[in-house]
């Protein structure tokens, strides 16, 4: 989790299990796509960090390509869950600790000692200049940096045009717990996502081989439309003329195969505030309205995803 809002998940009431069970889960080929970056531009797997890492999922999956793996989380509950869950896998592989992605490099890990850094979910809410020049300083000659985030559902099948309507009312709705967004930590993140990322900056001095793959990236990233949110949205490109930026369209890239119970299960772990009866009598509305649209309350349609993915190689 990020600088901003950690207290989404926060307690001991959280139930991580479930929040990964409804969230979309990069596949073999997707690690197997970084690793290769990694493998050709000299890096090694000797040592990964694991940038926000939550309940430990993208470090337990790390952990099957890397000797040992190191995962950091903001929160200290988070940590423990993470703690909790991979040293249960195997507890001399895995390490965890307390501290925000930015300050990483400066809690007491030693400078150009690490091949991987991974930061799923999460850049958005740092503060990203601090955070990328930390990761830098982290990483050895040829290590790579690997940062993605997944946007706002999509449903595959153009006739389910309604539907789509439908979970965009429905997380356009979720999000009025926390407006105004203008001036906080919200602006940034929502800013950045609507660029696809393109404003993260990777300095000359730092960085070679900068690749921005974006899947399905006429579909929004932003949980929002426009029009939903308080603040003006414009950003300065940060890709330099020589980083390399792919782009497809692939609506099976992350698919799933959802009924209206696991829409409903991504909105509430997402979006994990408590509602109050009337708000959840609307949500209930909208989620029958939802179900109808779908088909019934077992009928499974695809969801598929934007996705943007930058890798970078320490010079």
């Amino acid at each position: 989790m990020g600088s901003q809002g950690d207290n989404f998940f926060e307690g001991a009431g959280f139930d991580w299990d479930s929040y990964i069970i409804h969230r979309p889960a990069p596949d073999a080929d997707f690690y197997r796509l970084i690793y290769h970056h990694h493998r050709t531009n000299g890096g090694e797997f000797d040592l990964a960090h694991d940038i926000g890492t939550g309940p430990g999922n993208i470090a337990e999956q790390v952990g099957k390509a890397f000797k040992k793996v190191h995962a950091s989380e903001p929160s200290a509950y988070h940590t423990s869950v993470a703690d909790h869950r991979l040293k249960a896998i195997d507890p001399e592989k895995f390490t965890t600790q307390q501290c925000r992605g930015e300050e990483i490099s400066t809690a007491g890990h030693k400078s150009e000692s690490v091949d991987l850094i991974t930061v799923a979910q999460c850049i958005p809410l740092m503060n990203v200049n601090q955070a990328i020049s930390g990761f830098a300083k982290l990483l050895k000659s040829n290590g790579t940096l690997a940062i993605w985030f997944y946007g706002r559902p999509a449903f595959a099948d153009p006739k389910q045009l309604q539907s789509q309507l439908i979970i965009n009312q429905i997380l356009s709705k979720a999000w009025d717990r926390v407006r105004p967004m203008k001036g906080t930590g919200f602006e940034p993140a929502k800013i950045m996502l609507c660029a696809f990322l393109d404003n993260v900056a990777f300095p000359d001095k730092d960085w070679k081989q900068v690749r921005r793959l974006k899947w399905n990236h006429d579909k929004p990233m932003m949980f929002l439309e426009h029009d939903d949110v308080d603040f003006e949205i414009k950003w300065d490109s940060a890709v330099r003329e020589a980083e390399s930026e792919e782009r497809f369209i692939d609506r099976d890239f992350w698919a799933i195969d959802a009924d209206v119970g696991w829409m409903r299960g991504f909105v509430d772990y997402a979006l994990p505030w408590e509602n109050k009866d009337e708000e959840k009598a609307q949500f209930d509305g909208l989620f029958m309205e939802l179900e109808r649209s779908m088909g019934g309350k077992e009928k499974k349609q695809k969801i598929t995803w934007p996705v943007a993915l930058l890798l970078a190689t320490k010079k």
